[in-house]
């Protein structure tokens, strides 16, 4: 019986936990570790830090909602930071909303997820500097 159980290490059994969730769950979330002041954003089932309040402030409607967990920091896998100033956009000409950050364009698909991820109001920028930035993957 004890031929089926494999010893591995502790690196091995996080990589495998890591493989085995589906961290998008989480997505949306605001996560501080409980020894640290860095708040993380959970984004597409990685971690984006927030490089400093100004960003925090611009991308999100305020700072209720910040959830304390060693789990999840250490836990879910690492992803880009987000840029400095990052913010939430619009264009007059559309109703559509997008976070600008790591040099391009995220659009944010419906209220809910707006909602969801607890964004700030939009910016609204020229037609023509929005089309300028280039797009990436949607927020989810």
């Amino acid at each position: 019986m004890a031929d089926d159980i494999k010893k591995i290490s502790a690196k091995a059994a996080q990589a495998a936990l890591t493989d085995a969730v589906d961290w998008r769950q989480y997505d949306g979330m605001r996560i501080v570790k409980s020894t640290a002041s860095s708040i993380y954003l959970v984004m597409w089932g990685q971690l984006h830090w927030i490089p400093d309040p100004g960003t925090f402030n611009s991308v999100f409607r305020d700072w209720n909602g910040i959830v304390t967990s060693d789990y999840l920091t250490n836990s879910i896998p690492m992803g880009t930071p987000l840029s400095d100033l990052s913010f939430i956009a619009i264009s007059p000409a559309s109703p559509a909303q997008y976070l600008i950050t790591m040099n391009a364009k995220h659009l944010i698909p419906t209220p809910a997820v707006a909602d969801k991820f607890n964004f700030h109001s939009p910016v609204k920028l020229p037609v023509l500097a929005l089309q300028y930035i280039p797009s990436w993957t949607d927020v989810s």
